[in-house]
């Protein structure tokens, strides 16, 4: 890949087949364009000067767009035959360097994964690229609301406030995403050959879950 060599120097080119993988995942949107790997490949870790010096140089070698579920299953697949590492992107506005894909490979943006599945009274659920500021939106004409958010609710994605196991405002009364009654249930999308489906539910599902830090799928939330 020259333009990822171009673009991480100290990451060497050629270390993964993405020319076959690309082959497998025929018809999902993806890109190999420097700018967009760059774009892809950061979230605010330059906040701090440490993280700033030794996440510069990180980037993906392909960028990859799915449209629903089973696109997520073919880039898994694919991942998992060829042997390329997969960093899932949602809104990058964590600071830690968490969506940095630290050995490159595959970066797959859950941009296209935004829908609002169905809202019943005090329940929600939606794809994991679904932005939090969207779903207050929808669901605060029928009288709810997410029960917490952080600062960047605006731009965030629900997916990385699941993984994140991450509280905000609401979360004194709430608690933190691990609190039970928070995630109701998430169905995930395992990193195999042959992929699985797994729908996590309850209290097992908000202790695996929350902090998953790679959630692939979409989340069942609860709404205050």
């Amino acid at each position: 890949m020259p333009q990822a060599a171009a673009l991480a120097t100290d990451q060497p080119a050629n270390r993964y087949p993405i020319d076959e993988f690309l082959a497998d995942i025929a018809g999902i949107e993806a890109t190999t364009d420097i700018a967009d790997l760059k774009r892809n490949s950061r979230d605010y870790y330059w906040y701090s000067p440490i993280l700033a010096d030794l996440l510069k140089n990180k980037a993906a070698d392909v960028v990859v767009t799915p449209r629903d579920e089973g696109d997520v299953v073919r880039v898994a697949a694919a991942c998992a035959k060829h042997r390329i590492p997969l960093t899932v992107r949602g809104g990058a506005t964590g600071n830690y360097g968490q969506c940095v894909p630290l050995e490159g490979g595959v970066v797959l943006a859950t941009a296209l994964l935004n829908k609002i599945e169905w809202q019943r009274p005090g329940k929600v659920r939606v794809q994991a690229g679904a932005k939090l500021s969207d779903i207050d939106a929808a669901t605060r004409p029928s009288g709810f609301e997410l029960s917490m958010h952080p600062s960047t609710k605006r731009s965030a994605a629900i997916g990385g406030l699941v993984a994140g196991g991450t509280g905000g405002a609401g979360s004194v009364t709430y608690g933190g995403m691990r609190e039970p009654g928070n995630i109701l249930a998430a169905r995930i999308v395992t990193l195999e050959r042959t992929p699985r489906i797994i729908e996590l539910r309850g209290h097992y599902c908000a202790r695996n879950a929350a902090r998953a830090r790679a959630a692939l799928g979409r989340c069942d939330r609860c709404l205050r």
